[in-house]
């Protein structure tokens, strides 16, 4: 199944080795899923089974959320960056002005809603001002 989420689980494998080894970064495991904890207050980032989180969300209940990340990945496999990884991105990076004029939730995109039902996050708040995810 690694062979076919190939481009993710690559980035995803020498990002794993450059901070748990190479930076000694803390980790545990979550399901299925390496959840590493990389320093800063700049938000998450899911590939394949390797679960990136900042200060903020390290033991929170976003780690589901991300989780749901890596379940659209062991779907879509090859697939996964074109239809989850890269619009995600873009509507994390450049469509927060027009989240927070328009009063809409980070999550209200598909590849985040997606994601919630997947992974059993609930969304506890409307987090359209300051929701750093990709």
């Amino acid at each position: 199944m690694y062979l076919f989420e190939f481009p993710q689980n690559l980035m995803g494998y020498l990002a794993y080795v450059y901070f748990t080894k190479g930076s000694n970064r803390p980790y545990y495991h979550y399901k299925d899923a390496y959840v590493i904890h990389v320093e800063g207050r700049w938000g998450a980032i899911s590939l394949s089974r390797f679960i990136f989180v900042d200060d903020i969300y390290y033991q929170s209940e976003m780690v589901k959320h991300e989780y749901g990340h890596t379940m659209q990945s062991k779907r879509l496999l090859i697939l996964y960056l074109p239809i989850i990884g890269i619009p995600s991105l873009v509507w994390n990076r450049l469509f927060k002005n027009y989240r927070i004029r328009n009063q809409k939730s980070y999550y209200a995109f598909y590849t985040e809603s997606w994601a919630n039902r997947l992974g059993g996050f609930e969304e506890k708040v409307n987090h359209y001002k300051d929701k750093v995810d990709i």
